[in-house]
């Protein structure tokens, strides 16, 4: 059984389509069910199998098992991975499953923050910043088309291409968006504020 996406804890939970878990397909009697290490588990680019020990023990002694293992790295990530979920630390520790977790009004106060600490700068240049509502976009290969709400910071600027331009040219490349002239920031996807804001100013 392909599941594809490599969930292991419902995505419901955060308001979002019910994705198949790893666990669903193993309860239903699979002897092998193949996931991916990235998406929505949210560790390293790999193909995951899980199944009954008799079949697992047939594809490893296969040639193409060989040729195809991953490698010391790969492993070592997805131990990592793994072990965040086994502790219950996956809403905090793990990216993916993190940006998903975050409430519209946790964004929404990050949001705040930033703002007034960067109004008076966004002055100095000739831009102003502020808050509206948008939607986050989840899915990809997996969840498909589900959104989430969020606030976006909004800057309004003279030139939007090249300041857009000029943030994606930070050491940490920052992405954003351009929607009726507007710069769009949205925070679900910023691991770091400061870095943000140092990068903005910068």
């Amino acid at each position: 059984l392909d599941l594809g996406s490599g969930a292991l804890i419902d995505t419901s939970q955060f308001g979002l389509a019910r994705e198949p878990m790893v666990q669903d397909g193993v309860r239903a009697g699979a002897d092998v069910v193949t996931v991916s290490g990235d998406k929505l588990l949210g560790g390293p680019q790999a193909g995951i199998m899980v199944g009954k020990r008799s079949a697992i023990e047939r594809i490893r002694k296969h040639p193409l098992a060989r040729a195809l293992r991953a490698d010391k790295l790969t492993l070592a990530a997805l131990e990592a991975t793994l072990t965040h979920y086994a502790r219950g630390e996956a809403a905090t520790l793990v990216p993916i499953v993190r940006m998903m977790a975050l409430s519209n009004a946790q964004i929404r106060d990050r949001c705040q923050v930033l703002a007034s600490n960067l109004q008076s700068w966004m002055a100095t240049q000739g831009a102003s910043l502020s808050l509206i509502h948008g939607e986050s976009t989840i899915g990809g290969g997996a969840l498909p088309g589900e959104t989430l709400p969020t606030t976006l910071l909004a800057v309004a600027c003279a030139n939007p291409n090249d300041f857009a331009r000029r943030l994606r040219l930070q050491p940490t490349p920052i992405i954003t968006r351009i929607r009726d002239g507007l710069v769009l920031l949205d925070l679900r996807t910023v691991l770091d504020d400061e870095r943000l804001l140092q990068a903005l100013v910068a």
